[in-house]
């Protein structure tokens, strides 16, 4: 007989023994699915191209008046741009994106040097920087990683002797390989649909 009056055979014993191991471990396993589950939301949460943070934002937001300004300067040349696609032959060929940057008068604007900006709406965060090259007077060409159907923008931004010009384009690529430039937003939405 034990001190405490009660007899407590070795079976009872290690039956006891095994519950407690089995309900820590129980509440040890669920801590562990909570912390497994919290981790895979926060990689899923921070590695989703398709959820960007715009670099520089409260920047552009203080310099809006200085943005309009550059703006409404490019605007008031007169010049605008024409966009082509083309596919090259070749699976691994990056297709060729030519800009025909035009003045007013519809003349060819030379001797620019043209960047670029371009990404996809459903993959902002993956940015191509572009660097176009002139191929003859007036017409800039860049090889371009546009594989992927659907809503693309492009920022463009030349500068020249004659001035600086920058706009920013909204296309739509279909699976077809067809390239048609998009107007308005509404505009974009019905052809993305078609």
């Amino acid at each position: 007989m034990s001190a405490a009056g009660a007899v407590v055979s070795d079976t009872e014993q290690s039956a006891e023994t095994l519950a407690r191991w089995t309900w820590c471990g129980v509440i040890f396993s669920l801590l562990g699915v909570q912390i497994l589950i919290s981790g895979v939301a926060v990689f899923l949460a921070t590695s989703d191209p398709s959820n960007v943070i715009v670099e520089g934002y409260y920047e552009q937001a203080l310099s809006w008046d200085e943005q309009r300004l550059t703006q409404a300067k490019s605007d008031s040349l007169g010049w605008n741009s024409q966009v082509t696609f083309e596919k090259l032959p070749g699976l691994l060929e990056k297709p060729r994106l030519e800009i025909a940057l035009l003045d007013a008068s519809r003349q060819p604007v030379a001797a620019c040097q043209m960047e670029g900006e371009l990404f996809h709406h459903a993959r902002a965060g993956d940015v191509y920087k572009v660097r176009f090259v002139e191929t003859r007077p007036g017409h800039y060409a860049a090889l371009v990683p546009i594989q992927q159907p659907g809503l693309w923008e492009l920022s463009l931004v030349a500068a020249g002797t004659a001035g600086s010009f920058q706009e920013k384009q909204q296309f739509v690529l279909k699976d077809s390989g067809e390239f048609q430039k998009v107007e308005s937003v509404s505009d974009s939405i019905s052809k993305v649909k078609k």
